[in-house]
């Protein structure tokens, strides 16, 4: 155990797995960490050192307030992305704000970082991305899955061709609605930063709250690995999570937010034809259509009616 993982006390875990990314590896607090994450379908990693969160959070706090401007000051950088919809930016991209939770969201894939995102922002979005591709790769090394494979397998995931998004949640305690909808996240791994407490994933059909921890991401597994490695000696779980609903505070303290950056295999049919199931010594089954798959994922998510499950 690294000094700077044990510092995070058994109690704070409840139970879950602890890692810290070192030289390219993985090294969790338990010896037998990884497998218990893997059926877990999440767990806790360290933040790398130096890192800094601060344009982020900043993001979080602010993008859906309407901007400054002419007559009410200087522009705020982080404020009026309610203006970026899905129309000018592609489906599922952009603000977004419904009723069925207490949720608005803004979604924007690596493409258009450059040109929405304030730069600071960029930059911090760009270290996670690396991130969470260095946690990608550090899994798929101790999993039943030949790296021969891993580019193919993976949708692309960790190259250029792959879909990074970074999305940011701000919960709106005054809405009389559910947090965010049961669902699982639909691609490879999920690097969250949350700060509050309310998250919350099924365990044996108990839902167990996952509170933040100081100086940690939550990495999820999403569907897509939870497919390629079902029929493996090394299974991965896509862990169902959901956030409670939030009481109002009476302004007693600022509204709950939380972000993640998303790797999601390549939406370009022609570089990949969708998620695979792998099949030791048989090699890769077609299972679906990412897009579509990616599509049905999110519109049930945000159903009032159903749960983004498949």
């Amino acid at each position: 155990m690294s000094t700077a993982a044990g510092q995070i006390s058994a109690a704070a875990l409840r139970g879950w797995q602890l890692a810290e990314l070192r030289g390219g590896q993985l090294h969790f607090t338990a010896a037998d960490g990884l497998r218990r994450a893997l059926k877990d379908g999440f767990f806790y990693v360290r933040q790398p050192a130096g890192t800094e969160l601060s344009a982020g959070d900043r993001f979080a706090r602010s993008f859906y307030l309407e901007g400054g401007g002419a007559g009410d000051g200087p522009r705020d950088p982080y404020r009026g992305f309610h203006r970026w919809t899905s129309e000018q930016l592609g489906r599922h991209q952009g603000y977004f704000c419904r009723d069925a939770d207490q949720t608005e969201q803004f979604f924007l894939e690596k493409a258009w970082w450059d040109r929405v995102y304030p730069a600071a922002l960029v930059q911090q979005a760009e270290r996670m991305r690396d991130f969470a591709l260095a946690v990608q790769r550090a899994v798929l090394a101790r999993l039943d899955l030949p790296r021969e494979l891993w580019e193919e397998a993976t949708g692309h995931s960790l190259t250029p061709h792959g879909t990074h998004t970074l999305t940011f949640n701000h919960f709106r305690p005054e809405v009389a609605a559910r947090g965010l909808n049961i669902h699982k996240d639909s691609g490879w791994v999920t690097v969250l930063r949350s700060t509050e407490r309310g998250l919350e994933v099924d365990r044996d059909g108990d839902w167990c709250p996952i509170d933040p921890i100081p100086g940690t991401f939550i990495v999820n597994f999403g569907c897509a690995m939870e497919i390629l490695m079902r029929h493996t000696a090394t299974p991965v779980a896509a862990v169902a999570h959901r956030v409670v609903r939030q009481p109002p505070s009476g302004g007693a303290k600022p509204d709950r937010f939380s972000y993640a950056l998303f790797v999601d295999s390549t939406l370009d049919d022609r570089v990949c034809p969708g998620l695979f199931a792998y099949e030791p010594g048989g090699g890769l089954r077609l299972e679906a259509g990412f897009g579509t798959f990616l599509d049905d994922i999110l519109d049930n998510t945000y159903r009032e009616d159903t749960t983004g499950l498949y």
